[in-house]
């Protein structure tokens, strides 16, 4: 018998099923029978084969980075990318990028696809899946995560101090003497999910507290995109004794607002004041002029990064950055109407 080291491909001849069987059973995927599990998991055993020194082995000359984002179009999302692009780019790994359906699931098929195409290191943006899966697959693949806030001890995390954000937009607001400030809020989180909607809005709540405001408190949950937020915004408005105010969880669904305020016959920033939330590139548009709270998506993807090369280096010990947001005015906020 062979002395050197087992492979996966020794594994899936002893358990007489294909490399990509061996691979699902590896990575828990969905749709592995129970008695092609237990004839994989025997074969390991019998050979000795241990899955995360192979999988590093495997991995280590393929010099990529796997990036799995939302398909949601959001130019928050496309900043992250330039980032991971601009860090990689002058040296010898290049990136890949897997996009993924947004909405909660018990895995996430991106990060999936990624494992499959033996990448060394998987960045992911705002996953929306069980803290467990998260865990469970950066045990087997050195993963740095953006955009949401679990803490853990097997993944890097690159986040936004979202709650600092919101208390800006809040208090920029009061400061032009508004109180009816509403908060159109995009928190819909997966199960055991602290998402930044979820961390701004909690810090919306603070700051309206902590400025005397509680009477004010007011939250409308929707979807993300323009079109859902342009709805909600409507729904609002047609309520009648609209806000004097809103603060909207991204710039994205700001400019759904916008539309809405405008169809309604409102003007901005004379009958009601919008702070979004990003500062992508289209809010310092003539067009918009949107206040925003500068969150630097490029950034965190550059530093994300940074940490996915010392995770493939061999690091292993957790680390976090947080990115300190700032408060862009512009000309879609002013002085609170009195009539």
């Amino acid at each position: 018998m062979s002395s050197s080291r087992p492979t996966i491909s020794d594994v899936a001849a002893a358990a007489g099923v294909s490399r990509a069987a061996v691979s699902k059973v590896l990575r828990d995927a969905y749709g592995v029978s129970p008695r092609m599990r237990e004839r994989v998991e025997r074969a390991i055993a019998e050979l000795g084969y241990r899955p995360r020194e192979a999988a590093r082995a495997m991995r280590t000359a393929t010099r990529t980075i796997g990036v799995a984002v939302p398909l949601l179009r959001g130019q928050f999302f496309a900043d992250i990318l330039d980032g991971v692009y601009e860090e990689l780019d002058a040296g010898p790994y290049r990136m890949l990028v897997s996009p993924f359906d947004h909405e909660t699931s018990e895995r996430n098929p991106g990060m999936e696809s990624l494992w499959d195409r033996e990448v060394e290191a998987v960045i992911v943006v705002s996953p929306k899946v069980r803290a467990s899966w998260l865990d469970s697959f950066a045990q087997r693949l050195p993963t740095v995560v953006v955009a949401r806030h679990d803490a853990s001890d097997h993944y890097d995390r690159v986040v936004n101090d979202d709650r600092a954000g919101a208390a800006l937009a809040v208090e920029h607001l009061a400061a032009l003497g508004h109180r009816r400030i509403t908060h159109l809020s995009h928190n819909v989180s997966g199960p055991g999910m602290l998402s930044p909607h979820a961390v701004r809005e909690a810090g919306y709540r603070e700051a309206m507290r902590r400025l005397g405001l509680d009477a004010y408190l007011s939250v409308v949950t929707c979807g993300g995109s323009e079109a859902e937020t342009h709805r909600a915004t409507a729904a609002l408005l047609d309520r009648g004794d609209p806000p004097t105010a809103l603060f909207v969880g991204s710039d994205q669904g700001a400019f759904g607002s916008l539309r809405a305020l405008s169809e309604h016959g409102l003007r901005v920033p004379d009958d009601v004041s919008v702070v979004g939330y990003d500062d992508t590139q289209f809010a310092s548009h003539p067009r918009f002029s949107l206040t925003t709270v500068a969150q630097y998506g490029t950034a965190m993807g550059r530093v994300a990064a940074d940490l996915a090369l010392e995770r493939i280096k061999a690091r292993t010990e957790a680390r976090e950055w947080v990115s300190r947001p700032a408060l862009i005015e512009r000309e879609s906020t002013g002085p609170v109407r009195l009539l």
